[in-house]
């Protein structure tokens, strides 16, 4: 740091020479009539002067008034070994692998410096100098980037080495381009910034969202549970929530069926990405009988179901990252009371702090009758094919014979797929059921090879309706 200089005006000057000729034994008489100074003041500036002199000369230590600023031993020794495992990393990389009580930079330096430890280059220095454009070969290259701003990198490389054999490579040219973009007459447009539209419907159950959480991994066993739900865009509550092994078709059905009986609704569109389970005939074909509307969104773009997406993780925060361990039936037990705290207590940001269920109990039109509720997994059924079974029993059916019994011999059958499985139908009535085909064909069709030449049904019996978890 500089030292600041100040000039003395005539009265200080007046008075160091009045200093010094008391110091020199003049008397004090004359040195106050000659410096027109009074007596008391003489004295205060001699005596002021004896002390800035004593001092002056005084002996002082040599060295920092403090002293240094050590590192403790362990923790240059863990210094150190970084540095000597790490010997391509800067001082930031390393003191990030430190930790949090990581010393400043500088210190880093210092205690590499003090023990010789270099950095080392990541990369081998260069063994072939590089290649500089010659003035000529850079004024042809510039004369081309005015003449057709419009062409890329490459296409003006091209166009100089088989048009005037002049070797320059695209990225140079991408260089050259960049440094002077703003000279030239074409300017390429810039993209358009993306427009989000964001929407909310006005009424409860106009619209459900629903997609599966695959981020739960069982300790257990190892096997991914799936967390599937539907939630209300008008109130961001759920409507619909469980736990599940091996989702499908089936279990998207069903969950919507559980959610209608709970709300006593029908809601008037849901909406789903383009996964397995929510593709297929037997899914339109119930949402068009019951008169949803079936939504599927854009590929790749999860911010159509971003509602949804943003509930996920907050399950996963206040609700599954709150076990030691994930048990599927400890988790499937507990996710009815996660779902009712949800909706009733927990606010939410876009309702100004209020739970879910103040919007998803308002007025609505979307209520159904018991009769068209009792009836809903009948609407979840289509026409497959129509054969008549030979004298042996048996039908070809997806490429291999399948046995139905030689009691239905000679009969024409119609078969039907629907939540139960395949069904074979005789009159309307339900004779022999083939239960998740679907899943058994894609087993069974790994190798070509491998195919089963056969397959049998099994006499109609129905199943009692699986387990389901819905929002209260």
């Amino acid at each position: 740091m500089s030292a600041t200089h100040h000039t003395p005006t005539n009265q200080q000057s007046q008075r160091v020479q009045a200093v010094l000729a008391l110091l020199r034994g003049v008397p004090v008489e004359q040195v106050s009539e000659r410096y027109r100074i009074c007596r008391s003041n003489l004295y205060k500036f001699q005596q002021r002067a004896q002390i800035a002199i004593e001092q002056a000369l005084s002996d002082k230590p040599r060295g920092p008034r403090r002293p240094h600023n050590r590192l403790e031993e362990g923790k240059e020794r863990t210094l150190i070994t970084l540095c000597q495992r790490y010997s391509t990393f800067s001082a930031r990389h390393v003191a990030r692998k430190f930790g949090k009580d990581a010393p400043s930079l500088r210190t880093i330096q210092r205690i590499r410096r003090r023990h010789h430890l270099g950095r080392f280059p990541k990369r081998a220095p260069a063994t072939v100098r590089a290649r500089r454009l010659s003035p000529r070969e850079k004024k042809r290259a510039w004369k081309a980037l005015q003449d057709k701003p419009r062409l890329g990198p490459e296409r003006l490389a091209w166009d100089l080495q088989n048009g005037e054999g002049l070797t320059v490579s695209p990225s140079t040219m991408k260089r050259l381009k960049e440094k002077r973009r703003f000279d030239f007459e074409f300017q390429l447009p810039k993209p358009p910034k993306p427009v989000w539209r964001f929407y909310e419907r006005k009424h409860p159950h106009s619209l459900w969202h629903g997609d599966f959480l695959e981020k739960i991994t069982l300790t257990d066993c190892d096997q991914t549970a799936y967390h599937f739900a539907l939630l209300d865009d008008y109130s961001r509550g759920y409507v619909f929530c469980d736990l599940f092994m091996a989702p499908d078709m089936r279990t998207t059905i069903r969950g919507l069926i559980a959610a209608m009986r709970q709300w006593r609704v029908i809601p008037e569109a849901v909406v789903f990405d383009n996964g397995a389970p929510f593709k297929g005939k037997l899914l339109s074909v119930f949402c068009a009988n019951v008169g949803i509307r079936l939504i599927h969104s854009s590929v790749y773009h999860p911010q159509t179901n971003g509602k949804l997406e943003r509930a996920f993780r907050d399950d996963m925060r206040d609700f599954y990252r709150q076990y030691e361990e994930w048990l599927f039936e400890p988790l499937q037990r507990d996710l009815p009371a996660y779902v009712h705290y949800r909706n009733t207590i927990r606010g939410h940001y876009a309702l100004g702090g209020k739970p879910a269920m103040t919007r998803l109990t308002e007025a609505h039109e979307r209520t159904a009758s018991q009769d068209v509720l009792d009836n809903l997994e009948n609407q979840a059924s289509y026409e497959v094919a129509r054969k008549v079974i030979s004298s042996a029993g048996t039908i070809r059916l997806f490429g291999r014979d399948a046995h139905v019994g030689l009691m239905m011999a000679n009969t024409k059958v119609v078969f039907w797929e629907s939540l139960e499985g395949l069904e074979a139908r005789v009159d309307g009535t339900c004779i022999a059921i083939l239960r998740d085909y679907r899943t058994y064909l894609k087993m069974t069709c790994s190798r070509w090879w491998d195919l089963p030449s056969s397959f049998s049904f099994e006499v109609y019996q129905p199943t009692a309706c699986p387990r389901i978890a819905v929002a209260s």
